[in-house]
């Protein structure tokens, strides 16, 4: 669907607003009325800071999806792995449920995927049921019956069984995938004298391709050049690619122009984040912080470029094209190659600092 925005008309306005109400969020006095007046931004807006989305307060792409999975609970309908996979709160809901019961449905994204499958195949089989991978009403009710058991766990982060570790030392022989944000059309923010986010996205992660094929890494690009590449081809470039490695490379933008900095955001939802992309996140971040980038910290979010992908995933910003003092760096020669070394060797900490799988009986992340 088309993005929508303030002052827009018609059935799409209303679909969106009919599951704002669904949810519980309030459209004043006009309600369900097919235009995207200043209440149906605020609803948005709320919806977005619940959903842990961009609050930007239009409805693209990332907040619609998630305005169609908020409107399934588990038990709706039968869970199964097919294509396109099912996706929503229900499958969000399984897998809550199955890793509180030690069975691994992998990062809680909502995907009914193979990691999903698998774990419902592992309960059936220790419930002593017909081991289908269908979630039908009996695996539901034999779940239910052991959650009771677990009463008090819910909402509390289950740790990451792989501990974090990862597979090898060396960023030789990695895949990682740059994803250079907007493109086309879509400028992103721009500053007082014209630079653009996109431009600024593109030309970093084009210096940071050429280090990290220096480094021996096969790297994989969702855009090479100024297009317009929709969000959901960008996760499927990322996944085709079976990346380790995700970086999607943004700048930052504010009210105000005293905001300035640099953040990193890992894949959050609700109780659940990646703990590996928070440990990436940090190192990445003293890099920057090491290269002149005043740096803000580490954020959880469910953005649809860090859910998607089973890849470590990081949206970095390395400055606000907003402030005038961060512009001012962003147009100083050798800027580019300072923060593409910097997040290269971020990355490259990461790697050498955290423990070997191999350390524990060869178990891989």
């Amino acid at each position: 669907m088309r993005n929508l925005t303030l002052g827009d008309r018609g059935r799409e306005v209303s679909d969106v607003q009919k599951r704002l109400l669904t949810q519980g969020f309030e459209l004043g006095r006009e309600g369900v009325d097919g235009y995207y007046g200043p209440n149906t931004r605020l609803a948005v807006r709320a919806f977005q800071q619940r959903r842990g989305l961009l609050v930007d307060g239009e409805v693209g792409d990332n907040t619609w999806r998630e305005l169609v999975e908020t409107g399934y609970t588990l038990g709706d309908r039968l869970l199964y792995l097919r294509e396109p996979q099912f996706r929503g709160d229900d499958v969000l809901g399984l897998q809550v449920k199955l890793n509180l019961l030690g069975f691994n449905a992998g990062a809680e994204r909502g995907v009914y995927d193979e990691d999903v499958e698998r774990a419902v195949l592992d309960f059936q089989r220790n419930a002593g049921l017909v081991p289908d991978g269908i979630v039908g009403p009996v695996t539901l009710a034999k779940l239910e019956a052991l959650r009771k058991a677990e009463s008090g766990r819910e909402g509390k982060k289950i740790p990451d069984r792989y501990g974090g570790r990862v597979a090898a030392r060396s960023l030789a022989g990695q895949v990682v995938a740059l994803d250079a944000g907007h493109g086309g059309p879509d400028t992103g923010v721009v500053s007082a004298s014209g630079l653009t986010e996109k431009d600024v996205a593109l030309a970093l992660v084009l210096r940071l391709d050429e280090l990290l094929r220096a480094d021996g890494c096969q790297v994989v690009l969702t855009r090479s050049g100024d297009q317009d590449v929709p969000l959901y081809e960008r996760t499927e470039t990322v996944m085709a690619a079976d990346a380790a490695f995700m970086l999607s490379l943004h700048a930052n933008g504010n009210d105000s122009p005293e905001a300035q900095g640099a953040a990193c955001y890992y894949f959050q939802r609700s109780h659940y984040f990646s703990e590996r992309g928070r440990r990436l996140a940090e190192h990445i971040g003293a890099r920057l912080d090491d290269a002149g980038a005043r740096f803000l910290g580490s954020f959880g979010r469910n953005y649809g470029i860090l859910r998607e992908p089973k890849a470590i995933g990081l949206l970095v910003e390395p400055l606000f094209l907003t402030s005038p003092a961060d512009e001012g760096w962003a147009r100083r020669p050798g800027f580019v190659d300072r923060v593409a070394a910097a997040i290269r060797a971020g990355l490259a900490d990461y790697l050498a600092r955290t423990p070997l799988a191999s350390e524990r009986g060869g178990e891989r992340p």
